[in-house]
């Protein structure tokens, strides 16, 4: 964890404990909500940019990270641990961010809670027409392959460092190591839960009625959304932008951070500014 003021937390939510950073200071809040087997730290270089301007919550869900471990028999119920970790914190209205699964996460909390959501930004959230799936290349997600994580998640910094370098080697050195430690603190009991049914993404996004930012990227590389999604989703959901990152697949802010970072703190200070920004 960078160091300086931010401070490490622990919240008790459902009988298990989610631990997060937090950046602190008497300013807006933004909560960033991680990806499927990553942890916090995915968000420390964008928290590094925006401390100054923003308090960051960055919880670890569930089974990642420096959370509990997954209980046995039990579904996870993220969007629940989310509503007690930020009641915990007495956290009244706040932005989201999230990315993949957190993004979801982000998106199903906001249409609960629309009331407490400032506005929020989905960084390639795996929504789709199933009509019309996008056309991604099938070795674009063999870092998501359950034995691949698993054979990670019981190794050592080395050995995820290596195939991180080798998979994605444009990422940069923070990049890279906060991806390979992620992986070591991973619950693969995840890969066991039963999948569980998503409201369809109209349904879920029929009580947005503040500002939200979706972002992609690339199909080609493996990005989730669509143009043609993405144009749906516009005429469908008030007060939606979309913005596509060229050079970037699924991990947008480690494959093009310099835009995904401007992306980012152009649509905040637009719709939801910080009195020191």
């Amino acid at each position: 964890m960078p160091a300086g003021s931010w401070t490490e937390g622990e919240c008790l939510t459902g009988g298990h404990k989610l631990a997060y950073v937090r950046t602190g200071g008497n300013l807006p809040p933004i909560v960033l909500l991680h990806g499927f087997t990553e942890d916090r730290s995915t968000w420390f270089e964008l928290a590094g940019s925006l401390e100054y301007e923003y308090d960051l919550i960055m919880p670890d869900m569930l089974g990642h990270g420096k959370s509990d471990r997954l209980i046995p028999g039990s579904a996870p119920t993220l969007v629940q641990d989310l509503a007690d970790l930020l009641a915990g914190l007495s956290l009244q209205k706040f932005a989201l961010l999230g990315h993949s699964l957190g993004a979801l996460t982000a998106a199903q909390f906001a249409s609960q809670y629309p009331e407490r959501t400032a506005c929020l930004i989905l960084e390639d959230i795996p929504w789709f027409e199933p009509t019309a799936l996008p056309a991604i290349p099938q070795d674009a997600y063999s870092a998501a392959n359950p034995t691949i994580i698993a054979q990670l998640a019981s190794g050592d910094l080395a050995q995820a460092l290596a195939y991180c370098t080798q998979h994605f080697p444009r990422w940069n050195e923070s990049a890279r190591r906060a991806w390979a430690e992620s992986k070591l603190h991973f619950d693969t009991a995840w890969f066991k839960q039963a999948p569980q049914r998503q409201s369809d993404w109209r349904e879920m996004s029929a009580r947005f009625n503040f500002p939200a930012l979706l972002i992609s990227g690339e199909n080609k590389l493996g990005s989730l959304i669509s143009a043609g999604f993405a144009q749906t989703a516009l005429k469908t959901i008030p007060h939606l932008e979309w913005a596509r990152v060229p050079g970037a697949g699924h991990y947008i802010h480690y494959d093009a951070p310099g835009p995904f970072f401007s992306t980012v703190k152009t649509f905040l200070r637009m719709q939801y500014p910080s009195k020191k920004g």
